[in-house]
């Protein structure tokens, strides 16, 4: 019986103790929240730059970010079906545009840099390309993406159609990647003979591994990088927090760094094109 009463005496001061402590402002430390990981898709040509961005984005806010790379059209699918992800990033604003449409991502969007076309040979030009015009040479090994579906090989279309020349470069097609990195490696590795790829996948490469001509104004295929946030996204702010990060001189200096150009001056909504 004592012992139950000493128990009870034990239990009672226990409590005042609490309420005491209460009263006096201590209070339970908050449970840590955990941190959140914002899941990008972005078009596998901006890998170098926003690799760089999210480490940096990271040390700033310390947030991180996990990034999906693929062709542009092929991010569609994976956000749509999926309702997964918090940014999307194309390299064209032709593939944003679907994704609004669609109501995939939410229709304020901002470009953050800039790319264009170039034309890439082996090193030392062996077959002795110097403009768009000379993929359609006999025997010429052309390599590109699919229109349909990835932004580098829509913008080689155009550069072809420009120059009045797409249905014989067609013919000469004989590897069509992914993305951009697969075609620009296709080439070094003298796989093929010449591509139409971005400036910033071609500023990649040495010139022992290819060489970099210039495609002429009228035929030079200019694209906007595009950068809006996600419809599905559970981190809205965050995810509006990265995006005006990208929009940031910090980021644009990254960009630059890694061969791209600066964003347009008018960060408006994607426009339709095509």
């Amino acid at each position: 019986m004592r012992f139950t009463a000493c128990r009870l005496l034990l239990v009672a001061l226990s409590g005042l103790l609490a309420a005491v402590s209460t009263g006096c402002g201590h209070k339970p430390a908050p449970r840590p929240q955990p941190k959140v990981t914002l899941l990008v898709h972005a078009g596998a040509a901006l890998r170098p730059a926003l690799d760089e961005l999210g480490v940096a984005f990271e040390k700033k806010t310390g947030l991180k970010v996990d990034f999906n790379y693929k062709g542009s059209a092929c991010l569609l699918p994976d956000v749509s079906a999926s309702h997964k992800g918090d940014v999307y990033i194309p390299g064209e604003m032709y593939f944003m545009q679907q994704a609004i449409d669609g109501k995939f991502v939410k229709p304020e969007c901002c470009t953050v840099a800039t790319m264009s076309t170039v034309l890439v040979v082996q090193a030392g030009n062996p077959k002795g390309i110097h403009r768009v015009e000379d993929l359609t040479k006999p025997g010429v090994r052309v390599g590109t993406g699919d229109p349909k579906v990835v932004a580098f090989g829509r913008a080689a279309k155009e550069c072809c159609d420009r120059a009045g020349v797409w249905k014989k470069v067609e013919k000469n097609v004989t590897m069509s990647g992914q993305n951009v990195s697969e075609v620009g490696n296709a080439v070094k590795m003298k796989h093929v003979d010449a591509a139409i790829i971005w400036n910033a996948t071609a500023a990649l490469y040495n010139d022992k591994e290819i060489e970099v001509i210039p495609i002429c104004k009228q035929q030079l295929v200019c694209s906007d990088v595009p950068v809006g946030v996600v419809a599905y996204t559970k981190y809205p702010q965050e995810a509006q927090q990265f995006v005006d990060f990208l929009a940031s001189p910090e980021a644009t200096a990254i960009f630059v760094k890694h061969g791209f150009g600066a964003p347009s001056k008018e960060a408006a909504p994607a426009a339709k094109t095509g």
